[in-house]
């Protein structure tokens, strides 16, 4: 009687935590791989691969999927996983094997020897396995910044092959609160903007494109944004690292600004592109 009493006991609690949703279970352990769309959004941190001090510890920081800060990629992280993507870091050098496995490959802001002490930087090997990567179907995402911030010279190497070139200046200058200054309005019929109808982006390097790449976004004198099919694949290129957490959402931002629109709307194309 008692073994058929736990019997029971132990069918009814089986079938009971059958009634857990998946979705239920992620929730509670973080873990989303249900609902993913086989997507991965690779990041870089070899390339960017910044340090600091934190009550005695030393700890990565600066456009990571794991950085809260204002200077991290948390939010960012999170409109990925939003539309089903999953999010990895790549902290070696780009070969083609761990690059098989990623869509889309974001590098952002490559150290120069004012951010790190040893940086790595772009090389031509390099720059022809990303290309190749690219050119098989990769999106490939390149994110500078103004020229005393940012490495430009070697990582133009990887941007030259596809038409592209950062200029090496500092555009978009902000003086606090003066926000209006980092203003970049969307033209109409913009292939990546869908809803937003403007950013802001403060303190960038320029852009140059030579057909067939292309400028997607102006501002009065200089170019913004360019992108470039390339074989099978797509290039996207800002000459700064934009959507981190300080700028998505409006924590410093005036309400005007659509960021947050611009966000979501860059990620699904970039998603878009890599199917």
């Amino acid at each position: 009687m008692t073994r058929i009493l736990l019997a029971a006991i132990t069918f009814i609690a089986t079938f009971c935590s059958c009634g857990t949703t998946r979705a239920e279970e992620e929730k509670k352990t973080g873990d989303s791989t249900a609902t993913t769309t086989g997507i991965t959004v690779l990041l870089d941190n070899y390339f960017n691969n910044e340090w600091k001090d934190e009550n005695g510890a030393r700890v990565a920081w600066h456009y990571l999927w794991s950085d809260t800060s204002m200077g991290g990629y948390s939010e960012l992280g999170e409109l990925f996983k939003k539309e089903g993507a999953t999010l990895a870091t790549l902290k070696e050098a780009p070969t083609a094997e761990n690059l098989k496995t990623a869509a889309v490959y974001i590098i952002a802001d490559p150290d120069n020897e004012k951010e790190t002490a040893a940086p790595n930087y772009m090389t031509e090997a390099y720059a022809t396995i990303v290309a190749d990567w690219v050119k098989a179907g990769g999106v490939l995402v390149l994110f500078g910044n103004d020229s005393t911030n940012c490495e430009l010279d070697r990582f133009n190497i990887l941007a030259e092959k596809f038409g592209i070139r950062f200029n090496k200046d500092n555009r978009l200058v902000v003086q606090d609160p003066h926000f209006e200054q980092g203003q970049v309005n969307v033209n109409a019929g913009n292939p990546v903007f869908k809803t937003a109808k403007n950013v802001y982006i403060k303190g960038i390097s320029s852009v140059t494109a030579t057909a067939p790449a292309e400028i997607i976004l102006k501002a009065d004198g200089f170019d913004v944004m360019a992108v470039r099919k390339y074989g099978a694949g797509t290039v996207f290129a800002l000459g700064d690292p934009w959507i981190y957490n300080e700028y998505i959402g409006h924590r410093r931002l005036p309400k005007q600004f659509e960021n947050d629109k611009a966000a979501a709307d860059w990620v699904k194309w970039l998603l878009e592109n890599s199917k």
